[in-house]
């Protein structure tokens, strides 16, 4: 299951399912390195980091913001 962190709020991260919804957990489960709008991969046990897919989310985001510009 591939996670984006929304946010972080002290000891809690807010994760964005691949389904738009959210959940909280504990900061303290997450690999070091996690930031806001780190993608994860949680295996049911264990969240990884996920550069690939989270460069990938970027290059999109990056790419639409363009694309807006653009028209005006």
């Amino acid at each position: 299951m591939k996670l984006t962190v929304d946010r972080i709020e002290e000891d809690f991260a807010v994760l964005e399912k691949e389904d738009m919804s959210h959940e909280s957990i504990p900061v303290s489960l997450l690999p070091a390195g996690t930031k806001e709008g780190s993608v994860l991969t949680f295996d049911g046990t264990t969240y990884t980091l996920d550069p690939d897919a989270e460069a990938e989310a970027r290059a999109r985001i990056i790419s639409k913001q363009r694309s807006i510009f653009k028209k005006k």
